[in-house]
């Protein structure tokens, strides 16, 4: 069902009522599969759907002066392209990071959807404004912390995302990507992603083969971090319960043993 990652979404911000969740369950869409680095809108397009992702990673994107800066990161229930409702003209670009699946769903349909329930314009207008607060903690990530903490923080939070949907299972998650599109997240040079994911391996922190990423000690990950989940604005029963202590409290000790040699 395309939309049933949205309705999950959606309950986690705020309840819905079944003759709401029916109007979701019915919303005329097309479904798509798209292949690793297929866009759904280029900059400049216009917007006269919007894209439901139902499988997969979808990321916002855009070229400055010759090199890719991924913008975010797209989550099955997330709908990456919901402000052209009203901003009709892309600012960058959408595409595929690795295989997905997405549903695209008519302007008009959803403009009439919204103008007839509250609730459910209430809904989609709390989740706008959950995704420009996760936009400003991204420029925080970006501009104020190092690279350690910069990709710990992007693997704490989108398994605190997927979890929402179901899809954090035993601490792991599928990421089909690649070093460069964690790269061009974290604003580094795959070099840099290397040595940075290999230092989080030997800290005994992460594992990710095979396109699985494994937590092992997500408290931990996230002391590293310095990750809070207040900025996703989930609901109590969704939130991680993770602890996170004042910023330094582990790093310093994580770093040491990361730099110790593997033991056999």
């Amino acid at each position: 069902m395309p939309a049933q990652k949205l309705i999950e979404r959606l309950q986690a911000l705020i309840g819905l009522s079944e003759a709401d969740r029916n109007k979701l369950v019915n919303m005329p869409n097309t479904v798509k599969t798209l292949a690793d680095g297929e866009y759904v809108l280029r900059e400049g397009d216009r917007a006269f759907h919007c894209a439901i992702v139902m499988n997969g990673f979808l990321v916002g994107q855009k070229v400055v002066r010759g090199r890719n800066q991924i913008l975010s990161v797209y989550v099955p229930g997330d709908v990456p392209d919901l402000h052209t409702l009203h901003l009709l003209r892309m600012d960058h670009d959408v595409c595929s990071a690795g295989p997905s699946t997405i549903a695209l769903v008519p302007h008009t349909f959803l403009s009439n959807l919204l103008m007839n329930s509250p609730t459910l314009t209430h809904a989609f207008w709390r989740e706008t404004l959950v995704d420009a607060a996760i936009c400003r903690e991204w420029v925080a990530n970006l501009g104020s912390r190092d690279a350690l903490s910069r990709v710990a923080h992007v693997f704490c939070e989108l398994a605190a995302r997927l979890e929402v949907v179901g899809l954090l299972q035993n601490d792991q998650f599928r990421l089909p990507f690649t070093q460069q599109n964690l790269a061009d997240v974290c604003g580094l040079s795959t070099v840099h992603i290397n040595r940075t994911v290999q230092e989080l391996r030997r800290g005994g922190l992460i594992e990710w083969k095979g396109g699985v990423v494994t937590l092992f000690r997500r408290t931990e990950l996230a002391r590293v971090a310095e990750f809070v989940p207040e900025y996703l604005h989930l609901s109590d029963g969704k939130r991680p319960e993770i602890r996170t202590p004042p910023v330094g409290a582990f790093r310093g000790d994580f770093r040491n043993e990361a730099r110790k040699p593997a033991t056999q």
